[in-house]
This record gives C-alpha cells, structure tokens and sequence, in this order.
C-alpha cells in the first residue's frame, strides 16, 4: 500500500491536491508499519523473556484516566464517552507505560464495536491483594466462536460486526503479554447483559496508597 501511494505520486501530471492527498495516504501507511515493528518486537521480546518491566508504585485511578484522557478525540468522533471507575486510594506495583499501553489497546478494540452514545468504561479494584482491571463497552460482544482465540497473534473478529475492519489482530496478544510480564493473565468475556469485558488479572500488587 505504501508503495502504492508512492508510486501515485511520482506520476507525471498530478495536481497538488493529489500530491498532498497521496503524502498524506504514505504518511499514514508508514506509521501503521512502524506500529505493526513495533508490535512485532514487542511480542518477541515476550517470547525471550526480555520484556524489561519499570515496576513503580502506581495511583490506577490517575493511570486510568490518562488512559481516558489520551483517547479522548478518539471517544469524541465515535460519539462514545468514556468513564473511569475506581476506588480511591488503589495502587499497584506495575509498569504504568506498559499498563497504558495494555488499556490504550483496550479501548481501541471496544472503540471499534460500541455504538454511539454508549459507554466504554475503564475500572479497577483491589480483590484479595491482587488488582483487576477491565475495559468493557455495549457492543455485541465478543463472537462465541472467536473467545478461545481473542488471544492469539493475528486473530481477528468478524470484521462485518464493527465500524471498521480493525487492526493487524495484535492488540489483544499484547495486552495478555503485558498482564503475563507482571506474573498475571487477561481474560475476555461477554456480560450478560451485551458487551465485550477484558479483564488482567496481577497478582499480588494491589493496595493502599
């Protein structure tokens, strides 16, 4: 696709309408390649178990709404608001970064199924001395078929059932390498009620601030 756009560019003749348009497309499509390296060496990095955690003592309601925060513009042109919900006082010792970039995931697949006017809401809560968090929204929900295999490398849902046809299928194989890095698991599910919930599970970090 890359080298699509290039090659519409050098054409003879065109315009700078077209110039900047196809710029633009090979901007675009560079930045998701250099996403989906990154992804990729990520996930190698699990593999060797080089995945070099910042353990730091972390306020998850204040993470959590960065998280809210930083997608934003995203919630806004999907007409979906997000909420954050949790206890006050709930901190861990965890990699923020790393635990951002799980949730920021997160919301991007709930992003791509929640209806308009709808909630996508980010909680945590301390449970025995460990912590969980979630990430769920009002969508249909997680094809039966597909939650044995949310977690796997290039899995994808249908793509009829969202607004588009998603990412590389990387998103959720990160999130369960990150919740595996802090010594825990991710979990999806469907609630009773409709939606999509994912859930990561770290053991033995929850508590008072």
């Amino acid at each position: 696709m890359l080298r699509g756009e290039l090659e519409l560019a050098a054409r003879p003749g065109r315009d700078l309408a077209e110039l900047t348009a196809a710029v633009r497309g090979a901007g675009a499509e560079a930045e998701r390649l250099a996403r989906l390296t990154d992804d990729l060496l990520l996930l190698a990095r699990s593999d060797e178990d080089r995945f070099g955690l910042r353990l730091e003592r972390t306020d998850i309601g204040a993470l959590l709404r960065r998280g809210a925060e930083l997608a934003g513009s995203r919630l806004a042109a999907a007409g979906v608001t997000g909420r954050v919900d949790v206890p006050p006082g709930t901190c861990a010792d965890v990699d923020p970064d790393r635990i951002l970039q799980a949730v920021d995931n997160l919301v991007g697949n709930a992003l791509r199924f929640a209806p308009q006017g709808s909630v996508i809401v980010l909680a945590a809560r301390a449970a025995g001395g460990d912590l969980e968090i979630e990430v769920s929204d009002d969508g249909p929900g997680f094809p039966v078929g597909f939650l044995p295999h949310a977690f796997e490398r290039f899995a994808r849902p249908d793509s009829g059932r969202s607004r588009d046809d998603g990412g590389a299928g990387l998103g959720l194989a990160i999130v369960r390498a990150i919740a595996v890095a802090h010594g825990g698991v991710a979990v999806v599910a469907n609630k009773p009620g409709g939606g999509a919930v994912v859930t990561l599970r770290l053991p033995g970090v929850a508590g008072p601030a």
